[in-house]
């Protein structure tokens, strides 16, 4: 099995150290000390991120933002000996998977690694069990978290592997993984939210069919014809021309 790469990103160098020789048994861990370096790792292949809320050059929850800008469906593990509530409130709503406070227990933390990523690291069976269950769940969030982005930037230019690369999953496993949440596969999901939408523009007169298409984005008005018809069973044309004759 393919070892996951984990990011690391803490200050402390013994803590960090400590962490690393815990988890790269079977994980390979990229480590960071600031926001920039991490920033930097960020270019790599993460399965996880491990974050200290509190760095030389910026803290956490900016760095969270900008991973959950870059990556919004990275999980990420929010470390701090902060006590104070509020910050544990921000990281949720910036969109932290998980939270421990220092000082922690490294089974603890190794559990909630195993949780997330799927791999058991030193947890009896039960423990694999409710790691089962814990993946099986996290891939049904994943991709209602895909959906909800498909709703949101059906518009745009949306391509297989860059939401493929935001779940990090391979294409294979992303296709499947969707395929079996939503019981069509991300092309067809992607073509209905679009020629829906396209059907509701024809409906008004000012907007010719090659705008539509674009708007809905297609880069083809060629292309969106042909996935109109298969949906519609007639042409954007012909599908208007029926709509104003029914409402005479």
């Amino acid at each position: 099995m393919k070892r996951k790469n984990i990011l690391l990103v803490d200050d402390d160098i013994v803590l960090r150290d400590l962490i690393k020789d815990a988890l790269e048994g079977q994980c390979k861990v990229l480590t960071a000390s600031t926001y920039a370096e991490a920033v930097n790792q960020l270019r790599n292949h993460i399965d996880l991120a491990l974050l200290d809320y509190k760095l030389p050059d910026s803290d956490g929850l900016e760095l969270l933002k900008t991973i959950r800008t870059e990556r919004p469906l990275l999980p990420a593990i929010m470390m701090t000996g902060y006590s104070d509530e509020a910050v544990a409130i921000k990281a949720i709503r910036t969109g932290v998977t998980d939270y421990v406070k220092k000082p922690f227990n490294l089974r603890h933390l190794m559990k909630k690694v195993s949780e997330i990523l799927g791999e058991g690291i030193n947890i009896g069976y039960k423990g694999r069990e409710r790691v089962f269950e814990a993946v099986k769940n996290r891939d049904e969030c994943v991709m209602d978290g895909i959906a909800a982005y498909i709703e949101d930037k059906y518009t745009e230019e949306l391509t297989l592997e860059k939401i493929a690369e935001m779940a990090n999953m391979n294409r294979n496993k992303f296709c499947s993984a969707f395929k079996k949440r939503f019981g069509q596969t991300f092309t067809s999901y992607l073509n209905h939210m679009r020629i829906k939408r396209a059907a509701e523009l024809l409906k008004n007169p000012d907007l010719n069919i090659t705008e539509i298409a674009y708007f809905v984005g297609y880069g083809s008005i060629v292309h969106f014809e042909r996935v109109f018809k298969e949906k519609y069973g007639v042409s954007p044309r012909k599908y208007r021309k029926m709509l104003n004759q029914r409402n005479r």
